[in-house]
Protein backbone atom coordinates (compact mmCIF):
# COMPACT_ATOMS: atom_id res chain seq x y z
CA UNK A 1 0.00 0.00 0.00
CA UNK A 2 1.43 3.35 -1.07
CA UNK A 3 1.83 6.05 1.56
CA UNK A 4 0.27 9.52 1.59
CA UNK A 5 3.30 11.23 0.03
CA UNK A 6 3.45 8.75 -2.87
CA UNK A 7 -0.26 9.12 -3.58
CA UNK A 8 0.04 12.90 -3.52
CA UNK A 9 3.08 13.08 -5.83
CA UNK A 10 1.82 10.55 -8.39
CA UNK A 11 -1.73 11.93 -8.48
CA UNK A 12 -0.39 15.48 -8.89
CA UNK A 13 2.00 14.38 -11.66
CA UNK A 14 -0.62 12.53 -13.70
CA UNK A 15 -3.19 15.28 -13.13
CA UNK A 16 -0.57 17.78 -14.30
CA UNK A 17 -0.04 15.87 -17.55
CA UNK A 18 -3.80 15.61 -18.11
CA UNK A 19 -4.20 19.32 -17.34
CA UNK A 20 -1.51 20.27 -19.86
CA UNK A 21 -3.24 18.07 -22.44
CA UNK A 22 -6.58 19.78 -21.80
CA UNK A 23 -4.93 23.18 -22.22
CA UNK A 24 -3.19 22.16 -25.44
CA UNK A 25 -6.44 21.17 -27.13
CA UNK A 26 -8.29 24.17 -25.66
CA UNK A 27 -10.55 22.06 -23.46
CA UNK A 28 -9.80 24.39 -20.57
CA UNK A 29 -8.74 27.94 -19.83
CA UNK A 30 -5.72 28.40 -17.53
CA UNK A 31 -8.06 29.11 -14.60
CA UNK A 32 -10.18 26.02 -15.31
CA UNK A 33 -7.03 23.93 -15.73
CA UNK A 34 -5.96 24.92 -12.22
CA UNK A 35 -9.29 23.70 -10.87
CA UNK A 36 -9.02 20.40 -12.77
CA UNK A 37 -5.47 19.89 -11.52
CA UNK A 38 -6.64 20.40 -7.93
CA UNK A 39 -9.55 18.00 -8.45
CA UNK A 40 -7.32 15.32 -9.95
CA UNK A 41 -4.87 15.64 -7.07
CA UNK A 42 -7.69 15.52 -4.54
CA UNK A 43 -9.09 12.45 -6.26
CA UNK A 44 -5.73 10.78 -5.73
CA UNK A 45 -6.17 11.15 -1.96
CA UNK A 46 -9.92 10.55 -1.72
CA UNK A 47 -10.01 6.72 -1.38
CA UNK A 48 -8.33 6.94 2.03
CA UNK A 49 -11.36 8.69 3.53
CA UNK A 50 -12.30 5.23 4.80
CA UNK A 51 -9.27 5.26 7.11
CA UNK A 52 -10.68 6.85 10.27
CA UNK A 53 -7.56 8.77 11.32
CA UNK A 54 -6.12 9.56 7.89
CA UNK A 55 -5.31 13.06 6.66
CA UNK A 56 -7.67 12.75 3.63
CA UNK A 57 -10.76 12.00 5.73
CA UNK A 58 -10.14 14.99 7.99
CA UNK A 59 -9.56 17.28 5.02
CA UNK A 60 -12.60 15.87 3.21
CA UNK A 61 -15.06 16.34 6.07
CA UNK A 62 -13.73 19.80 6.91
CA UNK A 63 -14.12 20.81 3.26
CA UNK A 64 -17.63 19.35 2.94
CA UNK A 65 -18.78 20.82 6.25
CA UNK A 66 -17.49 24.29 5.40
CA UNK A 67 -18.86 24.19 1.84
CA UNK A 68 -22.37 23.06 2.84
CA UNK A 69 -22.48 25.51 5.76
CA UNK A 70 -21.51 28.49 3.60
CA UNK A 71 -23.79 27.48 0.71
CA UNK A 72 -26.69 27.19 3.16
CA UNK A 73 -25.93 30.64 4.58
CA UNK A 74 -25.88 32.17 1.09
CA UNK A 75 -29.38 30.77 0.51
CA UNK A 76 -30.68 32.17 3.81
CA UNK A 77 -28.77 35.45 3.70
CA UNK A 78 -31.81 37.76 3.60
CA UNK A 79 -34.05 35.76 5.91
CA UNK A 80 -32.20 35.91 9.22
CA UNK A 81 -30.08 38.25 11.30
CA UNK A 82 -26.28 37.98 11.42
CA UNK A 83 -26.36 36.24 14.82
CA UNK A 84 -28.98 33.74 13.63
CA UNK A 85 -26.97 33.06 10.46
CA UNK A 86 -23.85 32.42 12.53
CA UNK A 87 -25.74 29.95 14.75
CA UNK A 88 -27.14 28.16 11.68
CA UNK A 89 -23.66 28.05 10.08
CA UNK A 90 -22.10 26.62 13.25
CA UNK A 91 -24.88 24.03 13.66
CA UNK A 92 -24.57 22.79 10.05
CA UNK A 93 -20.78 22.66 10.26
CA UNK A 94 -20.80 20.78 13.59
CA UNK A 95 -23.47 18.34 12.40
CA UNK A 96 -21.52 17.34 9.27
CA UNK A 97 -18.03 17.51 10.78
CA UNK A 98 -18.85 15.47 13.88
CA UNK A 99 -22.24 13.68 13.66
CA UNK A 100 -22.05 12.67 9.97
CA UNK A 101 -18.34 11.92 10.38
CA UNK A 102 -19.08 9.55 13.27
CA UNK A 103 -21.81 7.74 11.31
CA UNK A 104 -19.53 7.50 8.29
CA UNK A 105 -16.64 5.96 10.23
CA UNK A 106 -18.97 3.38 11.79
CA UNK A 107 -20.35 2.33 8.39
CA UNK A 108 -17.05 2.06 6.54
CA UNK A 109 -13.93 -0.06 6.86
CA UNK A 110 -10.51 0.62 5.35
CA UNK A 111 -9.99 -0.99 1.95
CA UNK A 112 -13.74 -1.51 1.78
CA UNK A 113 -16.21 0.00 -0.66
CA UNK A 114 -14.13 3.16 -1.15
CA UNK A 115 -11.35 1.04 -2.56
CA UNK A 116 -13.38 -0.25 -5.50
CA UNK A 117 -14.15 0.59 -9.12
CA UNK A 118 -17.73 1.32 -8.06
CA UNK A 119 -16.37 4.19 -5.96
CA UNK A 120 -14.54 5.58 -9.02
CA UNK A 121 -17.85 5.76 -10.92
CA UNK A 122 -19.69 7.12 -7.88
CA UNK A 123 -17.31 10.03 -7.29
CA UNK A 124 -17.02 10.81 -11.02
CA UNK A 125 -20.81 11.16 -11.27
CA UNK A 126 -21.09 12.89 -7.90
CA UNK A 127 -18.69 15.68 -8.81
CA UNK A 128 -20.13 15.96 -12.33
CA UNK A 129 -23.69 16.26 -11.01
CA UNK A 130 -23.03 18.78 -8.24
CA UNK A 131 -20.86 20.85 -10.60
CA UNK A 132 -23.71 20.99 -13.12
CA UNK A 133 -26.80 21.20 -10.89
CA UNK A 134 -25.47 22.97 -7.78
CA UNK A 135 -22.61 25.17 -8.97
CA UNK A 136 -24.08 25.84 -12.45
CA UNK A 137 -20.98 24.76 -14.37
CA UNK A 138 -21.56 24.24 -18.08
CA UNK A 139 -21.62 20.77 -19.66
CA UNK A 140 -17.93 20.67 -20.48
CA UNK A 141 -16.74 22.02 -17.14
CA UNK A 142 -18.97 19.62 -15.21
CA UNK A 143 -17.86 16.46 -17.00
CA UNK A 144 -14.19 17.42 -16.92
CA UNK A 145 -14.43 18.10 -13.19
CA UNK A 146 -15.91 14.66 -12.63
CA UNK A 147 -13.47 12.92 -14.96
CA UNK A 148 -10.45 14.51 -13.28
CA UNK A 149 -11.68 13.33 -9.87
CA UNK A 150 -12.22 9.87 -11.34
CA UNK A 151 -8.74 9.88 -12.89
CA UNK A 152 -7.07 10.75 -9.59
CA UNK A 153 -9.17 8.17 -7.76
CA UNK A 154 -8.20 5.44 -10.23
CA UNK A 155 -4.53 6.39 -9.90
CA UNK A 156 -4.77 5.88 -6.14
CA UNK A 157 -6.34 2.43 -6.46
CA UNK A 158 -3.80 1.41 -9.11
CA UNK A 159 -0.91 2.49 -6.89
CA UNK A 160 -2.27 0.46 -3.99
CA UNK A 161 -2.41 -2.62 -6.20
CA UNK A 162 1.10 -2.04 -7.54
CA UNK A 163 2.45 -1.77 -4.00
CA UNK A 164 0.76 -5.08 -3.21
CA UNK A 165 3.21 -6.84 -5.55
CA UNK A 166 6.60 -7.66 -4.02
CA UNK A 167 8.85 -7.84 -7.09
CA UNK A 168 12.04 -8.59 -5.15
CA UNK A 169 10.64 -11.66 -3.44
CA UNK A 170 8.33 -12.55 -6.33
CA UNK A 171 5.22 -12.75 -4.19
CA UNK A 172 1.85 -11.10 -3.73
CA UNK A 173 1.11 -9.38 -0.43
CA UNK A 174 -2.09 -10.06 1.49
CA UNK A 175 -3.45 -6.69 0.37
CA UNK A 176 -3.36 -7.70 -3.31
CA UNK A 177 -6.79 -7.46 -4.93
CA UNK A 178 -8.30 -5.22 -2.24
CA UNK A 179 -8.11 -1.95 -4.20
CA UNK A 180 -9.09 -2.54 -7.83
CA UNK A 181 -12.07 -4.76 -7.04
CA UNK A 182 -15.46 -4.03 -8.70
CA UNK A 183 -17.30 -3.85 -5.33
CA UNK A 184 -16.56 -4.75 -1.71
CA UNK A 185 -17.96 -8.19 -0.96
CA UNK A 186 -16.92 -7.87 2.67
CA UNK A 187 -18.97 -4.70 3.06
CA UNK A 188 -22.09 -5.60 1.07
CA UNK A 189 -24.54 -3.35 2.88
CA UNK A 190 -22.43 -0.26 2.18
CA UNK A 191 -21.68 -1.49 -1.35
CA UNK A 192 -25.40 -1.77 -2.17
CA UNK A 193 -25.99 1.68 -0.68
CA UNK A 194 -23.25 3.15 -2.88
CA UNK A 195 -24.61 1.28 -5.91
CA UNK A 196 -28.08 2.75 -5.31
CA UNK A 197 -26.62 6.24 -4.96
CA UNK A 198 -24.54 5.75 -8.13
CA UNK A 199 -27.65 4.75 -10.10
CA UNK A 200 -29.44 7.83 -8.76
CA UNK A 201 -26.51 10.07 -9.76
CA UNK A 202 -26.43 8.47 -13.21
CA UNK A 203 -30.13 9.23 -13.71
CA UNK A 204 -29.57 12.99 -13.23
CA UNK A 205 -26.22 13.27 -15.04
CA UNK A 206 -25.79 16.04 -17.62
CA UNK A 207 -25.93 14.85 -21.23
CA UNK A 208 -22.71 12.98 -22.01
CA UNK A 209 -23.42 12.73 -25.74
CA UNK A 210 -23.44 16.52 -26.13
CA UNK A 211 -20.16 16.65 -24.21
CA UNK A 212 -18.70 13.93 -26.46
CA UNK A 213 -19.72 15.79 -29.62
CA UNK A 214 -18.14 18.99 -28.30
CA UNK A 215 -14.88 17.12 -27.63
CA UNK A 216 -14.95 15.73 -31.18
CA UNK A 217 -15.46 19.23 -32.58
CA UNK A 218 -12.47 20.56 -30.62
CA UNK A 219 -10.39 17.56 -31.68
CA UNK A 220 -11.14 18.20 -35.38
CA UNK A 221 -10.27 21.86 -35.01
CA UNK A 222 -6.89 20.92 -33.53
CA UNK A 223 -6.38 18.28 -36.22
CA UNK A 224 -6.57 20.98 -38.87
CA UNK A 225 -3.71 22.86 -37.18
CA UNK A 226 -1.52 19.91 -36.23
CA UNK A 227 -2.30 16.75 -38.19
CA UNK A 228 0.78 14.89 -36.93
CA UNK A 229 -0.35 15.04 -33.31
CA UNK A 230 -4.10 14.88 -33.99
CA UNK A 231 -4.84 12.53 -36.94
CA UNK A 232 -8.15 13.57 -38.45
CA UNK A 233 -9.07 9.99 -39.38
CA UNK A 234 -8.98 8.65 -35.81
CA UNK A 235 -11.81 6.14 -36.22
CA UNK A 236 -11.67 4.96 -32.60
CA UNK A 237 -12.18 8.46 -31.23
CA UNK A 238 -14.94 9.39 -33.66
CA UNK A 239 -16.83 6.10 -33.30
CA UNK A 240 -20.44 6.81 -32.43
Amino acid sequence: MANFKTHLIVAASISGVATIASLSVRLATPLEAGVYFALGTMGGLLPDIDANNSIPIKLFFNFVALSVAFLSIFKLLHQYSIIELFIIWAAIYAFIRYAVFEIFTRLTVHRGVFHSLLAVVFFTLFITDISYHLFAYNLQQSWLSGLFIGLGYLVHLSLDELFSVDLLNARLKRSFGTALKPISLNNLKTSFLMLALTVSLYSIRPDFEDFHQKIIKLYRQEAQHNSSWFPADNQWFFKE
